[in-house]
């Protein structure tokens, strides 16, 4: 099984990052309407992207402002839609934080202040002949990278 794998350094403290990844006001801004999130072992994570039906996670493992674990409940038939490969898969968001002067100088203009808070994650269970893995790499870059950074640094959701 292959994994898609995102590092991004987030100009903003650990708790505002968990906070986005498990609650419906932070995941609903930058991941699409969320219905349902409890930051709990064995709740389900609810969205509504649009697909005919909701898309589900259940929460596998949570650490508190460290980690979050995720698995895919959702079996979506339709072949046209990304998320017909998710089901099982399992995704991990984990939280570090990293200082200023712990970085060379060539990772020091990634940290505006202080501090930063670098998120791993890995979306795990792609097989080497899935159809949606390179657009879904490319589109969990763009989420993470952009819409979750500019989120968690600037405390609003990015336009449409």
């Amino acid at each position: 099984m292959d994994a898609i794998r995102h590092e991004v350094w987030i100009n903003a403290d650990r708790p505002t990052v968990f906070a986005a990844l498990t609650t419906t006001a932070g995941l609903d801004a930058w991941w699409g309407r969320a219905v349902r999130a409890e930051p709990a072992v064995g709740s389900v994570t609810e969205f509504d992207h649009g697909l005919g039906a909701p898309l589900r996670m259940r929460v596998t493992d949570l650490v508190p402002d460290q980690r979050l674990e995720w698995r895919c409940l959702s079996a979506f038939t339709e072949p046209g839609n990304p998320a017909s490969e998710w089901l099982g898969h399992r995704l991990v968001f984990a939280l570090a934080t990293v200082r200023r002067g712990d970085v060379g100088p060539l990772l020091a203009p990634l940290i505006t202040g202080a501090r930063a808070t670098v998120l791993r994650f890995e979306h795990a269970g792609w097989t080497r002949a899935a159809r949606w893995y390179p657009f879904c790499n490319t589109a969990w870059g763009h989420a993470l990278g952009t819409d979750l950074r500019t989120y968690c640094e600037t405390d609003a959701a990015p336009s449409p």
